[in-house]
């Protein structure tokens, strides 16, 4: 494979750790059903009054990782995500995500208008495909802030349609230019409904915090990346315009314009038995995608670290999802 897709582990890579190679660009994902440990719950709609709170947050989630175009996702219910569990045999894809939502807050006062903030958490648990334990746990917070100006009545509207006999017939109430008015969500119950709570702070700090999630999973802490190696120089690189040939091209999603991270990686030699041998990944330099060729691609070295320069058979780092920009120098 002249492009392979990676899983670096930021931390130390021993000999038991379970590292993720993959050898095409494609993957697949299982999604397990979200958990939902708090009082907050939405209906569906005033007629038929269950919480959809949970499937919202999965929905969402999957979508983020649709924005991946090599990604295939599969929701499981319940029964599917045990079976996963407990089965080898029934276990797939690169690994499985499960989202718990474990607390939440939300405040709302009422001057001149409506100010509300809105506190999510999410625990995140990835799943190993090999063991079915978790490899991952970690806790993810979004908060949003809105106030929704509402001054109660059409004393401060723009222009009133009253005593415009024309205006009149159609705008009996006055023509509200600033849009002062809010929306008519529907009749308030004892918990809101999807209508009510799609366009509130409290689901955009749900989005929040399933993003802060995903970026977890796909560029932080285990982040996916393609990779690729510099293999020559062109024919008009010099000394002060260095370019190079990259084994990335438009198969791998690639555009002119990109910006990748050239990776060199430490050995490290440890007393431990158990981990006699540390490999730790280190960006040493951007390069800037200036030519795509199906396979290939000629790039141009941005910045590199003067103690270690960029060179031939380097990895070229190609992040999955997200902005391809430059990197700090590690």
């Amino acid at each position: 494979m002249r492009a392979v897709l990676f899983l670096f582990l930021l931390g130390p890579l021993s000999s038991h750790a379970h590292a993720l190679v993959v050898t095409e660009r494609s993957f697949d994902v299982a999604i397990f059903p979200t958990l939902n440990e708090t009082t907050l719950e939405v209906w569906e709609s005033k007629y038929y009054p269950v919480d959809i709170l949970r499937d919202k947050i999965t929905a969402y989630l999957v979508s983020l990782f649709k924005e991946y175009p090599y990604a295939s996702v599969r929701v499981l219910d319940e029964a599917g995500a045990r079976r996963w569990l407990d089965e080898p045999g029934s276990r797939f894809g690169a690994f499985a995500v499960q989202l718990e939502l474990y607390r939440s807050l939300t405040k709302e006062r009422e001057v001149l208008g409506s100010w509300q903030k809105g506190q999510i958490s999410l625990r995140m648990r990835v799943y190993d495909p090999v063991t079915g334990r978790p490899s991952e746990a970690r806790n993810t917070t979004g908060t949003d802030t809105r106030f929704t100006f509402n001054p109660g009545d059409d004393r401060l509207f723009f222009l009133s349609a009253r005593g415009f006999s024309l205006f009149d017939v159609l705008y009996k109430d006055g023509i509200d230019l600033l849009r002062l008015t809010p929306g008519d969500k529907g009749q308030k119950m004892s918990r809101p409904t999807w209508k009510q709570f799609e366009g509130s702070t409290y689901w955009q700090a749900c989005k929040n915090a399933v993003k802060g999630a995903f970026d977890d999973i796909m560029k932080g802490y285990n982040g996916y990346r393609v990779m690729g190696r510099i293999i020559s120089p062109t024919a008009d690189a010099t000394r002060k315009k260095r370019e190079y040939i990259i084994t990335l091209g438009r198969e791998n999603s690639l555009l002119a314009g990109d910006i990748l991270q050239v990776v060199q990686s430490d050995k490290y030699v440890t007393v431990d038995p158990e981990n006699p041998v540390i490999i730790l990944p280190r960006v040493v330099g951007n390069v800037k995608v200036t030519f795509v060729k199906q396979s290939e691609a000629v790039v141009r070295l941005v910045n590199e670290d003067p103690r270690n320069p960029v060179q031939l058979n380097d990895l070229v780092a190609m992040p999955l999802y997200g902005p391809r920009k430059a990197a700090p120098l590690k």
